[in-house]
């Protein structure tokens, strides 16, 4: 059983640029988003999760569609809330993919990881050094973004830049925003980035603004 003060809980992030080309991603965004709802257990050695799949035209992928190790197994329940249609899906990680993880019940996902547009959201708790493990083999799967902790006994918490602030500082700073002079105009980063010029401008500054308060809340000569 997952106890004590060993436990760690994580948020881990993938932009959706960054995912883009995946087939699994692919597949899963011809419907809007896929919500984590339950951990069903282990089959075969392979983890079974509940999730909640939501789209427009009601096409969520069929039972046994399969995907370089995620697997739909079935549809439990389907309804309608005015233009979107919800599907109850138990879907399977193969044991060789990440189930393997979970079988020895010190890991486990937790709600308000989801997959949509935006990217991927995973939250999980778990012992120290089967998180840390589970961490370095996600990082070979797929481009994360970051990934942050949990603070004290609040449960999952989103410190710092959102996603999309972190995306724009990183395209900032990649390409010399931060130099002096300046390598890179707003009107560049913004081409870039597919984003308005008002937007990247809003970001920057909410984004600086949340790393500037991290740093002063986290200096010894802060008052």
């Amino acid at each position: 059983m997952m106890r004590g003060k060993h436990m760690r809980a994580v948020r881990v992030e993938c932009a959706f640029g960054a995912l883009e080309h995946d087939p699994r991603a692919i597949a899963a965004l011809q419907c809007i988003s896929w919500d984590f709802r339950s951990m069903v257990g282990i089959v075969e050695g392979n983890l079974r999760l509940m999730v909640e799949c939501i789209t427009i035209d009601g096409n969520c992928p069929d039972p046994s569609s399969f995907v370089n190790g995620i697997r739909i197994v079935e549809i439990l329940e389907e309804w309608q809330t005015e233009v979107l249609t919800h599907h109850l899906v138990v879907m399977e990680f193969a044991a060789d993919f990440v189930g393997h993880y979970f079988h020895g019940g010190d890991l486990a996902i937790l709600s308000g990881s989801n997959f949509t547009s935006s990217g991927l959201v995973l939250q999980i708790a778990g012992r120290h050094d089967t998180m840390v493990r589970f961490l370095s083999d996600i990082r070979s799967k797929v481009p994360v973004e970051r990934v942050t902790k949990a603070k004290g006994s609040e449960g999952i918490v989103q410190k710092g830049p959102t996603l999309q602030q972190h995306r724009v500082v990183r395209m900032a700073h990649k390409y010399g925003w931060y130099e002096v002079p300046k390598r890179t105009s707003i009107r560049e980063l913004a081409e870039k980035l597919g984003l308005s010029k008002s937007t990247v401008s809003e970001q920057l500054v909410k984004a600086e603004g949340e790393i500037v308060a991290n740093f002063l809340d986290h200096s010894s000569g802060s008052e």
